[in-house]
């Protein structure tokens, strides 16, 4: 038991050089200059905010301070909402500034450590999200956590906190030690076991049979789109047939794309809807949701032809490219739930903004089209949805349904420019290497799918600004960038994705180079990344967080960095025939073979890889004059089947030259025979047979799957 502190002491209590809530507001805290714009959010904030860094973890050493560390992140509606609340309250500022050292951090600057206090917080209370407020030892292990807290709660809490660190050390300590090694301790690996047949299709029945049958989507409050769960699930129904996971998959993305989670006016998806009806969202956008769901709707286009996902997917890639991109190829993060310091308020309307907008005559038939009433279904005003039969408005509004069915279509601009006229979301400008990746292999595969050059234009630009300003001249990543500053240690997940991007754009080009940078991000990852088991940190050797260094199996609105680098890898192990890489591959899923039995669905893309890696994968090599039919005829087979388990490789009729030999070592001896072009099929270690027309190719592909 300690002493509370005193004047002689000065235990747990901030030295006495400190600066007034008014001074700090006045001047600006230490975020003030930060690259990051939600730190420079909290730039003059009255609390003595400090980035994470030397600065701030000294002090609290050298002074016996606890930390009060704030994570979140620029679009985050609850993040405003707790400053606006407690971070601007002058009396919360002074308690804090005497007894903590505080510590904001932006988390998609630092998913290391966002990732570690957030296991922390969870196994402390059961549950997590942003703000996250973690309070921690001066040897930074957390002591208590949890979430959005108002501001007298808030400041009882912080009280209560400094009380115990003052007056119960060792109990505090204990308790720190004992979360800290719980985060610390190695998830998932365990006695390697073979994984079969038989273990995916349990996991994947019991995910399908987890669907809400009539909005699709996980049962819940709340929803997320979690695309890579789908993504999965659609791979499964490719593999089988299986109509249960057919259904899963188009019951969720109809509901989607017919709700308020889609930006019908502008095109791409929210973050997270607050119902079971994806009807009402909480607005921001995030790059990777709209990333992995571009990607997404592309392939449930290419497999069920369905019109509305090809509309949805173009679309999302549109506002992508207009609203998320940059002048030099920057694909930026995020767009704010808010405008105007209103949650909502650029993408809601009411009867009257519509009539505005398009005249009286055709207000009331798009106003029922669009579910805009007089009472609104959020705050008085309405989200629109696509969820009403243009058949009946056609019936009530006394018009032809061909001229109900093209009404929205005919106003859409119109809408947007009259919703163009109000104030913006914040366009948070930081660029996440991995996120980046993501959206430029999505925009890559939309070209290959819909043959639309702007995509392509997009994703090379987007992968060549990454390697110019994300790669240092050893190889490693930053995580991100802001204004063409650099900032945080890339993590497992930008390497992955990064790699995963380039192989995209080599199918897309067939230039060498994006293959070559594509296989050096995997070595890189294999040489900094995995460890004994085999199993991936999150933070590369050498860069542990105070916990470790993190531990990444588990899939959430990103897929886990763990499994984006097993597709990786897999594909890295096609192009090259490196059977080591497939070992490697092979091993990690034996080790965390029991974790995916157990924990299903939660590791969907790992259930994903395995799917890819019993596929088995395969490598296309098209050989063929690209202006020759028949090349054009086998390359359209391959492009408009859009295989999961197979990547492509082209060479010259003559046959690959000593650069594609030395990268492709699988491509040798393929040339195309007089006036005949050719597709070898071959999978790892072994080539099948070749394929002379598209319908060969197609039957060769889908060989042991559905579709």
């Amino acid at each position: 038991m300690h002493a509370p502190p005193t004047k002689a002491n000065g235990l747990g209590a901030s030295p006495a050089a400190t600066r007034s809530p008014v001074q700090i507001r006045t001047e600006g805290n230490r975020l003030a200059h930060c690259s990051s714009l939600y730190l420079q959010q909290h730039g003059h904030n009255p609390v003595e905010w400090y980035p994470w860094g030397d600065e701030a973890l000294a002090r609290a050493r050298e002074h016996d301070l606890p930390v009060f560390l704030s994570i979140g992140y620029a679009s985050c509606h609850w993040c405003h909402v707790m400053e606006r609340e407690v971070f601007e309250s002058d009396e919360v500022a002074a308690y804090l500034n005497e007894h903590f050292v505080c510590i904001k951090v932006d988390r998609e600057e630092r998913p290391d450590l966002d990732a570690v206090y957030m296991a922390a917080v969870q196994a402390m209370t059961g549950t997590g999200g942003w703000p996250l407020s973690v309070f921690l030892t001066p040897a930074l292990q957390p002591f208590f956590g949890g979430t959005y807290m108002p501001a007298d709660a808030f400041l009882r809490t912080a009280e209560a906190l400094h009380d115990a660190y003052v007056r119960e050390r060792e109990a505090v300590v204990r308790q720190a030690g004992l979360v800290t090694r719980a985060v610390q301790r190695p998830p998932s690996a365990s006695v390697p076991r073979a994984v079969t047949a038989e273990m995916l299709d349990a996991a994947f029945r019991k995910g399908a049979a987890q669907v809400d049958p009539v909005y699709g989507g996980q049962p819940g409050r709340m929803k997320f789109p979690t695309a890579v769960r789908w993504h999965a699930l659609l791979h499964r129904y490719r593999r089988t047939g299986d109509q249960c996971y057919a259904r899963a998959v188009r019951v969720t993305l109809d509901a989607m794309a017919s709700g308020g989670l889609y930006d019908h006016v502008g095109g791409g998806f929210h973050r997270y809807a607050v119902d079971r009806a994806w009807l009402v969202p909480h607005f921001e956008k995030m790059l990777y949701d709209n990333a992995l769901l571009a990607a997404l709707y592309t392939e449930a286009w290419v497999v069920f032809r369905e019109p509305r996902y090809g509309e949805v997917a173009r679309d999302t890639m549109e506002f992508i490219i207009r609203d998320m991109g940059g002048p030099d190829g920057e694909l930026f993060a995020s767009m704010d739930a808010d405008s105007g310091g209103e949650e909502g308020a650029f993408y809601t309307w009411t009867p009257g903004e519509l009539s505005a907008a398009v005249g009286p005559a055709d207000a009331p038939a798009l106003a029922m089209l669009l579910g805009v009433t007089p009472d609104g279904n959020f705050e008085g005003r309405t989200v629109l949805t696509r969820r009403t039969d243009p058949t009946r408005i056609a019936q009530r509004a006394g018009r032809d349904a061909d001229d109900v069915n093209t009404l929205f279509a005919r106003w859409r601009g119109q809408l947007a420019a009259a919703r163009g006229s109000r104030t913006l979301p914040t366009l948070d400008h930081k660029v996440i290497t991995a996120w980046a990746g993501l959206a430029a292999g999505a925009l890559a595969t939309g070209h290959q799918v819909f043959g639309e050059p702007r995509y392509l234009q997009a994703a090379e630009r987007a992968a060549d600004f990454l390697w110019r300003a994300h790669r240092r001249c050893d190889g490693t990543l930053w995580r991100s960038s802001t204004d063409g500053q650099p900032a945080g240690e890339g993590v497992l997940d930008d390497y992955a994705c990064l790699a995963m991007a380039l192989f995209d754009l080599f199918e897309s080009t067939s230039n060498p180079e994006h293959a070559r940078r594509g296989l050096e991000m995997v070595a890189t990852l294999r040489d900094r990344f995995v460890d004994a088991g085999p199993s991936f940190r999150l933070t590369a050797r050498g860069h542990d967080t105070p916990l470790g260094p993190g531990a990444d199996v588990f899939d959430n609105a990103l897929p886990s960095g763990s499994a984006v680098a097993l597709h990786a890898l897999i594909r890295a192990a096609s192009l090259t025939g490196n059977m080591e890489l497939l070992g490697l591959v092979r091993s990690a899923f034996e080790a965390h073979a029991a974790a995916m039995s157990a924990h299903g669905m939660d590791m969907a893309w790992w259930l994903d890889g395995v799917e890819l890696l019993l596929g088995p994968p395969l490598l296309i090599v098209v050989a063929g004059d690209g202006s020759d039919p028949r090349t054009r005829e086998l390359l359209e087979a391959y492009r408009g089947t859009r295989a999961p388990h197979a990547c492509l490789v082209r060479v010259p009729p003559e046959g690959p030259d000593e650069a594609a030999l030395t990268l492709f070592p699988p491509v040798a001896g393929l040339r195309a025979a007089a006036c005949d072009s050719v597709a070898r099929v071959c999978e790892p270690g072994q080539c099948r047979e070749s394929a002379r027309d598209g319908e060969g190719l197609r039957r060769l592909l889908t060989e042991g799957w559905h579709c």
